[in-house]
């Protein structure tokens, strides 16, 4: 089962977001992330929405992914980071490889 916000709380994160960077953000909905991130030693990994990761940035404790959203980088959010409250964590687009869009 995929987790899911109504759309009201995906607007309203992505709203925050946008006041956050100052950016344009995509109201898109990402389902998954291919990411090979920048952080020396971390393998690639698919990032989905739903489930819980730990180290997605190093010593990052174990969070579950609410949203990701597209802007200039990828916004990936978790209660504590990006979803109404601190900063998202940040993919840029090189450390990319796919975006798996829901249906």
């Amino acid at each position: 089962m995929t987790y899911m916000l109504s759309n009201q709380e995906f607007e309203k994160i992505r709203q925050y977001l946008e006041d956050l960077t100052g950016q344009k953000i995509s109201d898109k909905k990402i389902r998954a992330l291919g990411v090979n991130p920048p952080y020396h030693g971390q393998p690639k990994r698919l990032i989905e929405v739903g489930k819980y990761y730990a180290d997605l940035e190093p010593e990052a404790p174990s969070e579950q992914v609410v949203a990701i959203y597209e802007s200039k980088s990828f916004c990936v959010c978790t209660p504590n980071r990006g979803a109404g409250k601190g900063l998202p964590y940040f993919f840029t687009r090189d450390t990319v490889y796919v975006v798996d869009e829901m249906d």
